[in-house]
């Protein structure tokens, strides 16, 4: 009897011990995608005829096609949230029952074995989970389970947009568009909402949570239930000041660092100067407690996508190497690779099966750009600022330098480097045949047509 109470023990401490610390994640890349829209497990390519609408993805499709993320370096993915929802809600933001797997997706085992596969191939998995509201039902909360009392919601109000900043108690307790407002401070509520996220890291194994409308919900919950997941977990605050974002990191191993996205769509699509990137970095570390953890990005699923409204592509290329080399972890939405162009919701949230080209340019850019990081291992070096001025900023992490531009004309530039790179030759991973030297703690850049450089230590 004691062995089975000890083995008891062991098995309910086991998630625990495996679970992955946000120190780990640092070491990660991560794809975003969403469920619905990645891949069919039927390998039907047909387009999607309504966005709006479930479009046929599943875990099983997503099973069938790790070859594909695996083939970019990617050795994370960021899944749709899980729970099943009402109607057309494709997208898993609007749960009807927490506890039950949206069987668009497919069943309990298939999302156990698309974990076990990924793991398998060593990609770690975070799951999108929802602690702010629930499906719209109006007032009908018998509908919802578990939450199907009038006492565990908030009382009906509207957000408004133009005022929410400026209104806490509205950003916390009024209605996001339709959907009913849980009200966290309700004992039941608070206790179930870390019960189940507890449940589903427990029963799944996931290894990180990414957590929506992270601001709608008073801060000090957030710390009960990031202790109850144990795994890494990064949330959404969609503001761009850092004092607004820095404020969850309180509470939560990390955000994502939107006023870094922010930066880069002024320089890099408005050809504002470098100097706003430069001075966003500066502002991002002094006032986030761990800059390092945080989720870095320039696509995602309620953005326009980057290169909307324009053909941006070198643009394009210098956010990712940015992402891929600044401090934080890199986190790269589906599409993005294959140069997506989608507007608001739901245009950015196209098929992906229709366009899987492996051979495509920024399919390529994206594994050329994640081998080097994984090779470099910027997350073990500080970030140190060589040079920049109003069209180029240029970076160090450890052996590695990194240059960046907001322009498309020939521009040049003689940088001072540390003596550590004297008289070695730097290779452009990017393109092999250009090579620099350092020379008397000085190298020559050049950049053209607007491409980013990773230039790496030539062996």
């Amino acid at each position: 009897m004691k062995f089975i109470n000890l083995f008891a023990i062991m098995l309910l401490l086991t998630p625990l011990i495996l679970a992955k610390t946000k120190e780990e994640w640092k070491t990660r890349t991560v794809y975003q995608l969403l469920t619905d829209r990645f891949y069919r497990d039927n390998d039907d390519r047909s387009s999607c005829g309504n966005l709006r609408k479930h479009c046929g993805g599943t875990f099983k499709g997503i099973t069938k096609q790790l070859s594909y993320i695996k083939g970019m370096g990617f050795d994370a993915i960021w899944i749709s949230p899980i729970p099943i929802n009402q109607g057309d809600d494709y997208h898993g933001y609007a749960f009807i029952d927490m506890y039950k797997i949206n069987p668009h997706f497919g069943t309990d085992e298939d999302l156990k074995e698309l974990i076990r596969q990924c793991h398998k191939q060593d990609i770690w998995v975070m799951v999108d989970v929802v602690a702010n509201h629930v499906a719209c039902i109006g007032e009908d909360y018998g509908r919802i389970h578990p939450f199907n009392k009038r006492e565990h919601y908030h009382n009906p109000c509207q957000i408004d947009f133009n005022r929410m900043w400026q209104d806490k108690y509205m950003r916390e307790n009024c209605r996001l568009f339709c959907l009913p407002d849980l009200d966290q401070s309700n004992p039941y509520v608070r206790s179930e909402l870390k019960r189940w996220v507890r449940y589903i890291i427990d029963t799944y194994g996931f290894d990180g949570i990414r957590i929506d409308t992270v601001a709608h919900v008073p801060l000090d919950f957030w710390k009960e239930f990031a202790d109850a997941a144990g795994v890494y977990q990064v949330g959404e605050v969609l503001h761009g000041d850092v004092r607004i974002v820095a404020e969850y990191q309180q509470s939560l191993d990390a955000l994502l660092n939107y006023p870094l996205y922010y930066a880069m769509k002024d320089s890099f699509t408005q050809r504002q100067s470098m100097k706003r990137i430069y001075n966003s970095l500066q502002d991002i570390k002094r006032g986030f407690k761990d800059v390092t953890v945080l989720g870095t990005f320039i696509d995602n699923h309620d953005q326009p996508r980057f290169l909307h409204g324009n053909n941006n592509i070198p643009g394009l290329k210098n956010a990712l190497a940015l992402i891929f080399m600044a401090e934080g972890i890199p986190m790269v939405y589906y599409g993005t690779e294959q140069a997506y162009n989608g507007g608001g919701d739901p245009n950015n949230r196209e098929s992906l099966w229709d366009h899987m080209n492996t051979r495509s340019e920024m399919y390529q850019f994206i594994s050329t750009a994640v081998s080097s990081r994984k090779r470099s291992k910027p997350w073990e070096h500080p970030i140190e600022y060589l040079y920049y001025d109003n069209e180029v900023l240029v970076i160090r992490r450890g052996s590695v330098i990194v240059a960046l531009t907001n322009v498309r004309w020939r521009v040049q530039r003689s940088v001072v480097v540390p003596s550590f790179f004297n008289g070695k030759l730097l290779r452009n991973v990017f393109n092999r045949n250009d090579v620099i030297q350092s020379v008397h703690d000085r190298i020559n850049l050049v950049l053209t047509e607007g491409e980013p450089k990773i230039y790496e230590v030539a062996n």
